[in-house]
């Protein structure tokens, strides 16, 4: 799994003086574009791009060679790659990311990052409870991966029925040995998951399983936890690991497109009050090129044209021969947005990429905002 001691692992070894390749190239192969082998074709590219940039640069080609050989040999496992190539270094990997990034490619000194420690901050860690009344199993999710941590497993004996004269007063004294039974086992889950809290922090937790024992186990828990539930969700408690996985991933999706529109509902406050805020690509380009934007909205999928000047690497979305700013030739940005959204971080700003109905808000306005520093 990609964490920071990873991360922190790839910063010392390509904090040179000499420049690193850093790639960020989207996998999921849910989408149909990524599909046969087309997260190939667009790290291809990104490359060729960034090679225009930088003509006659050995170490660029090196580097570029290297990181190509890496996706082409790779099998996509996440929604994101992230590949680093260090070439002097001998730097030259790959990891599989869960979260979508926006796809960029940058050569810089040491490797970029920003957007996957940018991610580790924004996505919350879930816990999962799966119960039932004999059986209880504990998961976390964090960056679109799932580990089971607890199964815990309760003597709790089934409801008996009984024959003879004293059968109503026999079932009466089994239901009750069996109520006090279920009871022990929701506190002992209750007690697993405040450990696991201890233990490894979570910001979210799920109660999942038939409805009477989720339920049972969700009222029980303790103020501290109680305050992290978001959803009480049935689910069976032989689920599968990846089972247990998409249902929480639904959840999460549903939370993310609500998030998006406060979001995008906070932008459009902003922009019809006169605040500080810029929607069309004009005027983020505009804004970029002034170093105010501070978060970056885009549709996903958007794509626009542009121009980038080799020079100075100032932004046209007019086509012009030669850029305003210092006379250098501009070239054609196949990827566009992609490059804004890099160039924002680069300048640390953030990015929010959206889907769903924040997406339809912000169609309206070209596709693309932006919020400002001052």
């Amino acid at each position: 799994m990609l964490d920071r001691a990873v991360l922190r692992r790839l910063h010392r070894l390509t904090e040179h003086e000499t420049l690193t390749l850093t790639m960020y190239v989207a996998t999921d192969q849910n989408r149909p574009s990524h599909r046969k082998r087309g997260y190939v074709v667009q790290a291809e590219a990104m490359l060729k791009e960034l090679r225009a940039l930088h003509h006659d640069n050995g170490n660029l080609a090196t580097a570029c060679e290297t990181a190509l050989g890496l996706i082409d040999q790779l099998e996509p496992r996440g929604r994101t790659a992230l590949v680093v190539v260090h070439p002097e270094a001998e730097v030259a990997e790959v990891h599989a990311i869960q979260v979508d990034i926006a796809p960029s490619v940058h050569w810089r000194r040491g490797a970029f990052l920003r957007p996957v420690v940018e991610a580790l901050d924004e996505y919350e860690r879930f816990a999962v409870v799966l119960t039932g009344k004999k059986r209880a199993r504990i998961f976390t999710v964090y960056l679109g991966e799932i580990v089971e941590q607890t199964d815990l497993l309760s003597a709790t004996g089934t409801k008996t029925r009984t024959t003879g004269t004293d059968q109503w007063w026999s079932q009466a004294r089994f239901q009750r040995h069996h109520d006090r039974e279920v009871a022990l086992h929701a506190k002992r889950v209750v007690d697993a998951l405040f450990d696991l809290s201890l233990r490894m922090p979570f910001d979210r937790l799920i109660v999942a399983g038939p409805t009477e024992a989720a339920g049972q186990v969700a009222r029980l828990l303790p103020r501290r936890v109680h305050g992290k539930l978001v959803k009480t969700i049935n689910v069976a408690v032989t689920a599968t690991p990846q089972e247990v996985l998409e249902r929480v991933l639904e959840v999460q999706e549903e939370m993310e497109r609500e998030q998006e529109q406060e979001l995008v509902a906070g932008l459009l406050s902003e922009l019809h009050g006169g605040g500080k805020a810029v929607s069309g690509l004009d005027a983020v380009v505009g804004a970029l090129a002034q170093g105010r934007v501070w978060k970056l909205f885009y549709v996903k999928g958007a794509e626009a044209s542009g121009w980038e000047c080799r020079g100075c690497g100032a932004f046209s979305v007019a086509h012009r021969e030669d850029c305003p700013m210092c006379g250098e030739p501009l070239e054609r940005v196949g990827r566009f947005v992609d490059r804004l959204s890099q160039a924002v971080l680069d300048m640390g700003g953030q990015v929010e990429m959206v889907d769903g109905p924040a997406a339809d808000s912000l169609r309206e306005l070209d596709s693309i905002a932006a919020l400002l520093r001052y």
